[in-house]
């Protein structure tokens, strides 16, 4: 598993940092205690933009959609459209209840599984989130591996990308060699990019 201080200098460029206690957390299981480390430790926070809003947490550039990480006081109010709809009276048919959004692309979830703790990801527009890929064994390397790629996306900067916008093969091979370094194998790496259909 990844260190919670590992992880911290990784996402920090993606938005403010802040220790947040498991009082925090709104939903009526008991929090997940890796949920509730990575608060306490590493605590998504974000910017506050409005009053009324709050701190937004963090967006963390990867290239297409953003991938959001909730401060933890939202975490419970973004399983609308996953475990339930609009009311968590409202269950849907069909999630798990095991499975909790940690993260989100898009509407496309990152869903921890709170049985063995291992994260994957799926993608939205399918009906039931059916049929998701295993991307990470653990939370911090789910979260670490995502602001890898989005750190090594940054360094790149315009230079990632060619004429027509799309990202050069280029471009991506030096991203899946930071992703490498950072889980330790170069096929582990592309595994993770192909359950999260990363630039494929």
């Amino acid at each position: 598993m990844t260190s919670f201080d590992r992880l911290r200098p990784l996402l920090a460029p993606w938005g403010r940092l802040k220790a947040q206690p498991a009082s925090d957390w709104q939903g009526p299981f008991a929090l997940p205690a890796v949920v509730e480390a990575f608060y306490r430790e590493v605590g998504p926070w974000g910017e506050v933009y409005h009053a009324s809003v709050g701190p937004v947490g963090l967006t963390i550039n990867a290239g297409g959609n953003p991938v959001d990480v909730p401060p933890l006081h939202k975490l419970w109010a973004r399983q609308d459209g996953y475990a339930w709809s609009r009311n968590p009276d409202n269950p849907i048919a069909g999630w798990p209840a095991h499975w909790l959004v940690v993260a989100q692309e898009g509407a496309n979830p990152f869903i921890l599984d709170r049985n063995d703790g291992s994260v994957w990801f799926d993608l939205a527009g399918g009906g039931n989130y059916d049929d998701p890929s295993r991307f990470a064994d653990d939370l911090p390397t789910a979260l670490g591996a995502i602001a890898t790629v989005a750190n090594a996306l940054a360094a790149l900067g315009d230079d990632a990308l060619d004429d027509t916008y799309e990202l050069k093969p280029e471009s991506r091979a030096q991203v899946a060699r930071a992703l490498a370094a950072f889980i330790g194998s170069a096929a582990s790496a592309e595994g993770m990019l192909k359950a999260w259909r990363w630039y494929l």
